[in-house]
């Protein structure tokens, strides 16, 4: 049951077969909602995100080496 069937208060009955057919159709305009570059765009962010994340682990393995150590000017 779809939200005008709601709004219209017309019942499983009356929406019928034609409710598959909806349903096939809703899903079809949602696959279509989202392009390739959409898509590409999504990977790339996920990508940077990656890399941000392993050059703040590579930062702070850095900086707990650096105080392992010592500091240079003592």
């Amino acid at each position: 049951m779809g939200i005008l069937d709601r709004i219209f208060h017309r019942g499983h009955e009356a929406a019928g077969s034609d409710a598959t057919e909806r349903a096939a159709l809703a899903h079809d305009e949602a696959a279509d909602a989202y392009s390739d570059d959409i898509e590409r765009t999504r990977e790339m962010r996920e990508s940077e995100r990656q890399q941000v994340r392993e050059q703040a682990e590579a930062d702070r393995r850095a900086a707990e080496n650096m105080t392992a150590e010592g500091d240079p000017w003592d």
